[in-house]
């Protein structure tokens, strides 16, 4: 108990330092520093694929995901085939963890999901137009929308109350990616032979880890790994960590549930992914072969993966430009011009 009372104090010192802006909405908007090298967009491309399997311990799954492009008519969720995308328009892509037991976690990620996909359908002819703090704004309205209807729910319908749900999304706009994120599904990218977290998981062990506590591997040992700090439905507001990444070409990038990252190891996930990648399988064997990874590995927990292959027509990668998590947009905290003036000054 002593152990945990000195992180949880650190925790809390640190946001109220402002060292830790995961969940600060006071934001002022910058843009990010991008690829600018012309290239055509008509040809962009990009594969995806989604799976997602009960394991081999639990009775119902409580995963789900979709793949909607905002131009085409509603997705349904769980489609398990190869999507290939001619980027007319935006595209939204999810994954979600359910909690709460047979009876409520279903209910809860797929609540969550169909809710934010319908949202961003009804306003796609506004997002057509919108800049980027517009579409960022658009988007995490309709998280706070499925978060109410989550929350709302757990409190009418005793059979569904303390439900909740992760999500990790990634909204395609041209050569960018935006995520959204609450609670601790992951998203990776790799990128020639970088394999790379690019989102914070928003849990107990994962601050501990950013502060420099603990390691990655005494992080997937501690006994409070399975603590996160936020879900959809667990209060009435959220804070959306929200970041972005530049496309580049060949990009594939990875979003999952923590049925795979709690099975195979940041080292083991690593390898395994690479190897797909270097042995040229399709996309659907990529997910397929790391689904059952995670299932060989033990499959304790429902387990969701659905894979990007982005295609040779978005800009080369220029070097130094590797893959990792990038606030956007920055908050004045986060600013590091903003710091940097502060010292000088």
């Amino acid at each position: 108990m002593g152990t945990i009372t000195k992180e949880l104090a650190a925790i809390f010192l640190s946001l109220k330092a402002g060292h830790m802006t995961l969940f600060s909405t006071q934001r002022t908007f910058i843009m990010p520093i991008v690829n600018n090298q012309n290239h055509s967009s008509k040809d962009r491309k990009v594969d995806v694929f989604g799976m997602t399997d009960v394991g081999c311990v639990r009775t119902s799954n409580e995963d789900c995901y979709v793949i909607q492009p905002l131009y085409q008519e509603p997705s349904e969720l769980n489609t398990e085939q190869i999507t290939h995308i001619e980027l007319n328009g935006d595209l939204f892509v999810a994954v979600s963890d359910g909690m709460g037991g047979a009876a409520a976690g279903e209910v809860a990620s797929s609540t969550a999901l169909k809710t934010i996909a319908e949202v961003l359908l009804e306003n796609e002819s506004v997002l057509r137009e919108s800049s980027i703090e517009s579409m960022v704004q658009i988007v995490e309205d309709a998280i706070q929308k499925a978060n109410a209807s989550i929350f709302e729910a757990a409190q009418v319908n005793k059979a569904q109350k303390g439900m909740g749900a992760t999500m990790t999304a990634l909204y395609l706009r041209g050569q960018h990616a935006f995520c959204f994120q609450i609670g601790d599904s992951r998203a990776y990218v790799l990128r020639g032979d970088r394999f790379t977290k690019i989102t914070r998981d928003q849990s107990f062990v994962g601050h501990l880890v950013e502060m420099g506590t603990i390691t990655e591997e005494q992080a997937a040992r501690h006994p409070q790994r399975n603590v996160i700090l936020q879900a959809m439905g667990s209060a009435d507001k959220l804070k959306v960590d929200v970041s972005y990444l530049s496309v580049c070409e060949s990009d594939l990038f990875l979003l999952c549930t923590d049925g795979l990252y709690s099975e195979l190891d940041t080292k083991e996930l690593e390898e395994k992914v690479k190897y797909l990648a270097e042995n040229g399988y399709n996309l659907a064997h990529k997910v397929n072969v790391l689904i059952d990874s995670a299932k060989s590995a033990g499959g304790h927990d429902n387990v969701t993966v659905v894979g990007m292959q982005f295609n040779g027509a978005y800009p080369a990668r220029e070097p130094g430009e590797d893959p990792k998590f990038q606030p956007f947009p920055f908050t004045e905290e986060d600013n590091p011009f903003g710091k940097m003036f502060q010292i000088q000054n």
